[in-house]
C-alpha cells in the first residue's frame, strides 16, 4: 500500500523573522524618521532617551570632524530656545541644544559600542544649576543651566536622525528612543535602559523600538514604523536603502524583555514554548537560525535531531530562546516519518494511523500544546492503529514509537 507524508500547515501563516532586539542604522547622509507625534511644547518637564552605536567624529567641522550628529530633534528653528535637539557635538559626547545655547557632556561614545544615552530637562532645577542632566550608560555625565529659555515650539514634530533644518545627519545605528513628560531621576533610568517595555508605561508620550524590518534583510515594502507607547504615533522611513548591512535594519543591543519568558521545555523531543498567548517562529540553529516553514505553534516536534530555538513576539516585544538541543530521535526516524499516514486531520471523534510494515509494539502518546500527554495507548503486532479521542478542541501531536526504536511524531488538529 503506498503512503503519503503528512504535512500540515496552519492557517495563519508564518511571520517575519524576529530576533531578541533590532535597531535602524543610520547612513550619515540622508536618512532620517521623521515622525507625527509633537512629544511636548513650551518648557515642561521631559527626558530622551535612546540606545545608540556610533564611530562618526561628531567633532564640529573646524575642529577636524563631520559635524553634529543628531539623535532627535523638534520644535521650531527660531527664535531662540524653540527647537529642542539631543545630539552629538563637542567631545564626541552627547549635548542638549535648543538653539542660542546648550550643555555639552564630556564622556565620548562614538567608540563603535552601544551606549544608553538620556538628557533630562527639569526646569523646577533651575535655580540649583541642574535643570539640564545628561546620562551615559546610567551614568551622570554633567549638569547645569542654559543661558536661553526652553520654550519649544510646534513647527516641527519629533524626526529622529537629523535636525529639523535637514543638518546633522546620525551615522550609525539607533534603538529604542523614548520620550517622557516628566524629568527622570538616575535611579530611574538606570532600573529601565536595559528594559525593553512591553506594555503601556506611565508617563511615556513616544515610544520608538525599531523592531519592524528584518535584520539586514529586504525591507524596502516598509515605509513606517510604530510607536509603543500606546499613541499610536507612527514614523515615515525616509531616504533609507533598507536592504544590506547600512541604512537598514540592524541587530540592536541586549535588553531583558519585560513579561517575556523565553524558556523551553524539552518532553523527548517535543519543544514548547513557556510563553504563552505569543506569536512563535521556530527556527533551526544549526542552519544559521533559519526559519523552519510551517512551524508557529508554541509546541514543536523536530522530525531530526538537531539544535532548536523560538522567536517569540508577545505584544510588541519580541525575544529567541536559546537552542535547545535534540538528541532523542532515533538517526532513522525521519524514514520512519515518511511511513506513518494520519487520518483524518482535523479530526473529530476517531484518531487512524497506518504504518507500512507490521511492528511488534507501537506506542501512541497523544500530547497538548502545553506539552502534557492526554492520551497514551500500545499496540501489538500491527500497522494500523484506530483510536477514540474525547479531549477538547485545539492543535496536539501524535507521538509514534515502535519496539525497534523508530519515533516519530505528527500534527493534528481535533475540532
Amino acid at each position: 500500500m503506498k503512503k503519503k507524508l503528512l504535512v500540515f500547515a496552519f492557517s495563519a501563516g508564518l511571520f517575519t523573522a524576529s530576533y531578541a532586539q533590532k535597531a535602524l542604522h543610520f547612513d550619515g547622509v540622508n536618512d532620517y524618521v521623521q515622525t507625527d507625534v509633537l512629544p511636548m511644547t513650551g518648557n515642561t518637564a521631559r527626558t530622551v532617551e535612546a540606545w545608540i552605536k556610533t564611530t562618526k567624529n561628531s567633532l564640529p567641522t573646524g575642529q577636524g570632524g563631520l559635524g553634529q550628529s543628531v539623535i532627535t530633534d523638534w520644535g521650531s528653528i527660531s527664535p531662540n530656545g524653540y527647537r529642542f535637539t539631543f545630539n552629538l557635538l563637542f567631545n564626541n559626547a552627547i549635548r542638549l541644544e535648543v538653539a542660542g545655547n546648550g550643555i555639552s557632556g564630556n564622556i565620548a561614545v562614538n567608540d563603535g559600542n552601544w551606549h544608553h544615552v538620556a538628557v533630562v530637562w527639569d526646569p523646577a532645577a533651575v535655580s540649583t544649576s541642574t535643570s539640564v542632566s545628561l546620562y551615559v550608560d546610567g551614568i551622570l555625565d554633567v549638569t547645569g543651566n542654559l543661558t536661553v529659555n526652553v520654550n519649544t515650539g510646534a513647527t516641527t514634530n519629533l524626526r529622529i536622525g537629523q535636525r529639523i533644518d535637514g543638518t546633522g545627519p546620525f551615522q550609525g545605528s539607533i534603538d529604542e528612543v523614548r520620550v517622557w513628560n516628566f524629568a527622570k531621576t538616575q535611579t530611574q533610568i538606570a532600573n529601565d535602559m536595559n528594559t525593553e517595555f512591553c506594555s503601556s508605561q506611565s508617563g511615556l508620550v513616544t515610544y520608538f523600538k525599531f523592531n519592524e524590518g528584518v535584520v539586514e534583510g529586504v525591507n524596502t515594502g516598509l515605509t513606517t514604523i510604530n510607536d509603543n507607547s500606546g499613541g499610536n504615533y507612527t514614523g515615515t522611513l525616509n531616504n533609507f536603502a533598507l536592504t544590506g548591512t547600512t541604512s537598514n535594519f540592524v541587530a540592536g543591543g541586549n535588553l531583558t524583555l519585560t513579561t517575556v519568558d523565553n524558556t523551553v521545555t524539552n518532553n523527548g523531543g517535543v519543544l514548547t514554548a513557556t510563553q504563552t498567548g505569543a506569536t512563535y517562529q521556530w527556527v533551526d540553529c544549526d542552519n544559521g537560525n533559519a526559519l523552519i516553514s510551517g512551524e508557529n505553534a508554541q509546541t514543536f516536534s523536530p522530525s531530526v535531531n538537531g539544535n532548536y530555538a523560538v522567536n517569540i513576539n508577545l505584544n510588541g516585544c519580541e525575544t529567541i530562546s536559546n537552542c535547545i538541543q535534540v538528541t532523542s530521535l532515533s538517526s532513522n526516524s525521519f524514514d520512519f516519518n515518511n511511513k506513518i499516514t494520519i487520518y483524518p486531520n482535523p479530526l473529530s471523534s476517531i484518531l487512524n494511523l497506518n504504518l507500512d510494515e507490521t511492528f511488534e509494539e507501537v506506542s501512541v502518546k497523544v500530547i497538548n500544546s502545553l506539552g502534557q500527554v492526554v492520551a497514551a495507548q500500545s499496540y501489538s503486532n500491527t500497522n494500523q492503529v484506530s483510536q477514540t479521542v474525547d479531549f477538547s478542541s485545539g492543535v496536539y501531536f501524535v507521538e509514534i514509537t515502535t519496539n525497534t526504536g523508530e519515533k516519530a511524531v505528527k500534527r493534528i488538529i481535533k475540532q
